[in-house]
């Protein structure tokens, strides 16, 4: 293990970092080093997690030509500026958007590049992004705030995380459990750091007796990497919005695909090869830097999850893409919302509305529907893991004021569940909490 970062020393890595123009730098791995010397346990409570996420993508068996739930991730991006120029315009949180959307669900244009040794590997995630609609009161917002960050003398820096907290200068988070936070600001004065965010360590969402903080959860970006169209990007010809796509790999649990260590580290996947280092800035083709007799490919510089620059990126694999999955499922699964995306289009079973109240529930649930022609329907109950808990079939559609149907779930405990409605060949899922 590599020894932790004193702050000092951090600063010395990152003046090296932009002598050396890596703009790929991710301050992660540096600060969970920093966080299991102030809270020992926590890279134990986050390998925990990784490996549940693992048992769980295992269960699932994903596979995008199999599976066609597509999660949708409820995003807030909070600009906190210090100088005009770092309040960036709508526009550039628009252009990261396309990005994620188009990475997350492998539409990028540059999926040619990937070499023909990983494109067996190389799969869709099924996740996509999109801007709140409405706060945390119920308000109608567009899924941006603005802060005049006023910081200390260091900045807003990735040890004290000092971004996150409106009495220390910054913009306090959303709810982290039903909002995916990016925080936009110069990151140290952008001293080679580029984004760093923090892995689940606890599941699900952060319970009572967690020791993690859930309003540091999100990732910070710094602003001049956000989106294709950066008002001020370091690198034009490299800079392509994917320090973000980069930074939600960890926050949804996975690590860089080298391990943060020699060949004999590694990243707990079996499709990411092993490197000895982070690609940084290369898209060498050629670089095997772990020879495997029995197992031997290049280094994967293809992989979001590597250091190299964003023209060399363009894939996750399958491995990594049941791990992100898993942890919409189970530590992330209040942010999301599961959507079945069939492939059959049948106007007699396509629905009209489907309604779950009350939201958050203590036991009772409520559902109703309304479908064209009035086919009736039938509805399921998952828990985050798949478990199916209930079924109610035959069921009647309904105007808004009438005919729903009720489910008990009293014996069910605290936490997020979903609700699966059917109708025809179409299916709708929604999702609801319990609380006790």
């Amino acid at each position: 293990m590599k020894s932790i970062f004193t702050l000092v020393a951090f600063l010395s890595v990152a003046f090296v970092s932009t002598a050396q123009t890596a703009l790929q730098k991710c301050g992660t791995f540096d600060l969970m080093q920093q966080k299991e010397q102030q809270t020992p346990g926590y890279q134990a409570r986050v390998n925990a997690c990784f490996d549940n996420a693992k048992q769980l993508a295992e269960r699932n068996k994903y596979s995008r030509a199999g599976n066609d739930t597509v999660y949708r991730v409820q995003t807030v991006f909070h600009i906190v500026y210090t100088s005009p120029n770092e309040s960036i315009p709508d526009s550039v949180i628009f252009s990261q958007l396309e990005v994620l959307n188009e990475d997350y669900r492998r539409k990028n244009a540059d999926t040619v590049k990937t070499r023909d040794i990983f494109k067996p590997v190389a799969g869709d995630a099924g996740i996509e992004f999109y801007l709140a609609t409405t706060d945390p009161d119920g308000n109608p917002t567009t899924g941006i705030t603005r802060t005049a960050g006023t910081p200390g003398f260091l900045g807003f820096d990735p040890f004290s995380d000092n971004v996150k907290s409106s009495a220390a200068g910054g913009k306090d988070a959303w709810p982290t459990d039903r909002y995916l936070n990016v925080w936009v600001c110069n990151v140290f004065f952008g001293l080679g750091v580029l984004g760093y965010a923090f892995p689940p360590d606890n599941a699900p969402n952060w319970p009572s007796g967690s020791n993690t903080d859930s309003a540091k959860q999100g990732v910070v970006l710094h602003f001049p990497v956000v989106g294709r169209n950066s008002i001020a990007p370091i690198d034009p010809t490299v800079t392509r919005g994917r320090s973000l796509v980069h930074e939600l790999g960890h926050y949804f649990g996975l690590r860089h695909i080298w391990g943060d260590g020699d060949c004999t580290e590694d990243d707990g996947l079996a499709e990411t090869p092993e490197s000895s280092a982070a690609n940084q800035q290369t898209c060498d083709t050629l670089v095997n830097s772990c020879i495997d007799s029995l197992n031997d490919h290049p280094d994967m510089i293809e992989n979001y999850m590597d250091y190299s620059d964003d023209r060399c990126q363009n894939m996750f694999t399958n491995d990594q893409i049941g791990i992100m999955r898993a942890m919409l499922q189970s530590s992330r699964a209040g942010i999301a919302t599961p959507v079945v995306v069939s492939s059959i289009k049948n106007d007699i079973g396509s629905f009209e509305r489907v309604d779950v109240f009350p939201v958050p529930s203590s036991g009772i649930i409520h559902v109703r529907a309304g479908i064209k022609n009035n086919v009736t329907y039938s509805c399921e109950i998952y828990n985050v893991i798949g478990e199916k808990l209930a079924t109610a079939t035959n069921l009647t559609p309904s105007t808004p004021s009438d005919q729903y149907h009720s489910i008990d779930l009293t014996s069910q405990p605290a936490g997020v569940y979903f609700v699966r409605f059917h109708a025809g060949s179409e299916t709708v899922m929604k999702k609801f909490s319990l609380v006790k």
